[in-house]
């Protein structure tokens, strides 16, 4: 069975600096992936190499049985859509018209496209910003409209391809309800068939709505397994240099990092 994207031994060298190396991991469609680690452990370098905005210095990554490198531009925004951590728009667009870029890449027609950008602002609760201008939005609307965007650009099957969503850091700006919305969302998302490799700096929040977690720390895996596995008391205070106490939580029974 060909897997969603299979990454094996991936590094990445840029300037002589070893970024990232060695890292395996792979992601199955559904399956939602959130890599953890501290600052400079590698993690945005890892999405980038998939995404192909870098070129791995050694290893590889394969999406939908084939090399990334193999794929056309055109072939990938089908299929693949990426949320950085920086999204920079100052021209007056409304919200309806940013997140209909993302359905740039098809020839699905007026009519699907409205509809599918209409479902994206929903489940990201900013249908009532349709008509507002972005540049007025406050910075956690906009986080919210950029997922909006790349989620409407890969909502629907229109290629053979499984489909991926990359996001490095989606719930930066956002207050704490709408961290959970967003979140939600995401795994909603993933549960219609998509695979999300996600980058989250909230441990607690990354083992509440992920199958399975990649630790790195200076470039290297440390841990990669299901969130019950990977956050202990032991790996989680070594991997970020701090004391912390794990528990479960009452109702979920996932791990929750308390620091002390």
């Amino acid at each position: 069975m060909t897997r969603l994207l299979d990454v094996e031994n991936l590094s990445v060298r840029i300037d002589r600096a070893e970024l990232v190396n060695g890292v395996s991991f792979a992601v199955e469609p559904g399956e939602v992936l959130a890599i953890i680690g501290p600052n400079g452990a590698g993690k945005t370098t890892v999405l980038r190499a998939i995404s192909g905005d870098l070129s791995p210095s050694a290893g590889q990554a394969r999406f939908n049985g084939r090399p990334l490198p193999d794929w056309s531009p055109a072939e990938r925004a089908l299929a693949l859509a990426v949320l950085t951590q920086s999204n920079p728009l100052t021209f007056a667009f409304t919200v309806a018209e940013v997140v209909g870029l993302g359905r740039t890449p098809h020839s699905t027609g007026v009519v699907i496209d409205d509809q599918v950008c209409h479902d994206a602002m929903e489940a990201l609760d900013v249908a009532h910003l349709a008509g507002r201008f972005y540049p007025s939005l406050s910075g956690g609307e906009k986080q919210r409209v950029q997922l909006a965007r790349v989620m409407a650009q890969i909502w629907r099957p229109d290629s053979t391809a499984d489909r991926l969503l990359l996001l490095d850091e989606p719930v930066t700006s956002l207050d704490l309800g709408h961290q959970r919305q967003l979140m939600q969302a995401v795994r909603t998302f993933a549960d219609s068939g998509v695979g999300v490799v996600m980058v989250v700096h909230d441990i607690s929040l990354a083992a509440a709505y992920s199958d399975h977690l990649l630790a790195l720390n200076k470039g290297q895996r440390v841990a990669y397994g299901p969130p019950e596995q990977v956050v202990t008391q032991s790996l989680i205070g070594e991997l970020f240099g701090t004391e912390v106490e794990v528990i479960r939580h009452p109702r979920t029974g996932k791990p929750v990092v308390l620091a002390d």
